[in-house]
C-alpha cells in the first residue's frame, strides 16, 4: 500500500482484497482502495495477470474513455516533440506517460499501438 501511495502504478495479487467479488468482470476498471479506506486511484484489473491492477490515475471515480486517452497522449506528444525533429520514435512509454500496459510508436504519419494489459484494448477502441 506504501508503494501505491508514492506513485507506484501496480497492485499485485496477493495485495487484492477481494479477488472472488472481482473474478466474474476481470478485466475491469476499479477504485484502488487503501485498508483505511483512502481511494488511491483508478486501475486496469485483470485476475490472471502477476500483475493484477495497474493504476491508470491517482483520482477516484474518474471516467476512463476517449477524452481520458486523448489528453494522456496530448502530453506525450508534447513532450515527445520537444526532444525529436523527426516523428519517428516511441511515444508512449507505459508507466513512464501514466499509461501501464501500453506502448505506442510512431512512424511519421503511422502508430503502431500495442496494448499488453487485458481489457485494455476495449477501453481504447
Amino acid at each position: 500500500e506504501g508503494r501505491l501511495r508514492r506513485g507506484h502504478p501496480w497492485v499485485y495479487p496477493r495485495e487484492v482484497r477481494n479477488p472472488e467479488a472481482l473474478a466474474q468482470l476481470s478485466p475491469c476498471l476499479v477504485n484502488v482502495i487503501a485498508a483505511d479506506g483512502d481511494v488511491l486511484g483508478v486501475a486496469l484489473y485483470n485476475r490472471h495477470s502477476t500483475i493484477a491492477a495497474r493504476v491508470l490515475s491517482e483520482h477516484a471515480f474518474i471516467q476512463i474513455d476517449a477524452t481520458f486517452f486523448a489528453d494522456r497522449l496530448r502530453r506525450c506528444l508534447a513532450y515527445r516533440e520537444d526532444f525529436f525533429p523527426e516523428p519517428f520514435y516511441r511515444l508512449v512509454h507505459g508507466e513512464a506517460d501514466g499509461l501501464p500496459g501500453l506502448a505506442v510508436d510512431r512512424y511519421g504519419d503511422h502508430l503502431c499501438v500495442q496494448p499488453t494489459a487485458a481489457g485494455l484494448d476495449a477501453l481504447l477502441w
